[in-house]
């Protein structure tokens, strides 16, 4: 089982021809991390999240899947019920459509800055690329009935993570089904922050997690799931 959901979890990235993989520098770095609003199956969050990774960004992930409180906050906030929603702290910049939020962080955080033409005109075939993803791992559309609404622990989970690697999409979809928001640090091949993780973690893998509620700090993809499951897997007081 777990075999298979590792092939499964790699076909994604495989459809998906590698991107969210290597890492770019970007021109700035903000000084807080932008938010972003989204669920792990959406194919259009997925779109985001990769030129995340790609521009080497950290970014606050709020869990927007169905009966998550992120996901009402995010309604009350933005004024519609729709995803991914951006907000960036740093400007007071807010959009929907995940092409609109390709070329803002591409204008404001990218090399060059802006996005490159090539990947405009491709961008039916790279929705429907997204959408196929999508389709072969359907999951963690939902937070599981127990754990709706339920609030965020006191502090912020961190995921040492890059988007196109399938052990870190299982721990984003774990996640996601827990209703936990996580600040998320990107370290695609490339990388900057890269170094930071050896120092802290004592090798270069992802996923790792950090959680400052616990004291715990983890690798392996399977091991963080069961330790949320096993942490967070139950009603808060």
């Amino acid at each position: 089982m777990k075999k298979l959901n590792d092939i499964q979890s790699l076909a994604v990235s495989v459809a998906r021809l590698g991107r969210g993989i290597v890492a770019l520098a970007p021109a700035r770095e903000p000084a807080l991390p932008v938010e972003l609003f989204e669920f792990e199956v959406c194919p259009y969050c997925r779109k985001v999240r990769e030129t995340l990774s790609e521009l080497d960004l950290d970014y606050v992930s709020r869990t927007a899947a169905r009966g998550s409180a992120s996901r009402d906050e995010a309604v009350a906030r933005g004024g519609k019920r729709q995803f991914p929603w951006l907000h960036d702290p740093n400007t007071g910049v807010t959009l929907y459509e995940s092409e609109d939020i390709v070329d803002y962080l591409h204008a404001t955080y990218g090399a060059t800055g802006k996005r490159p033409r090539w990947r405009r005109w491709l961008t039916p075939l790279d929705d429907a690329g997204s959408a196929i993803a999508s389709g072969l791992r359907p999951t963690s559309r939902h937070v599981r009935p127990q754990l709706v609404g339920r609030p965020q622990p006191p502090a912020r989970l961190e995921l040492w993570n890059f988007e196109g690697s399938p052990y870190c999409r299982k721990v984003r979809e774990e996640l996601n089904a827990l209703g936990l928001d996580v600040l998320v640090h990107n370290v695609g091949k490339r990388g900057r922050r890269r170094p930071e993780l050896v120092a802290r973690g004592g090798k270069m893998q992802v996923p790792y997690l950090v959680d400052p509620n616990t004291g715990v700090a983890m690798y392996e993809s399977d091991a963080i799931v069961a330790y949320l499951r096993e942490t967070y897997g139950g009603p808060r007081a």
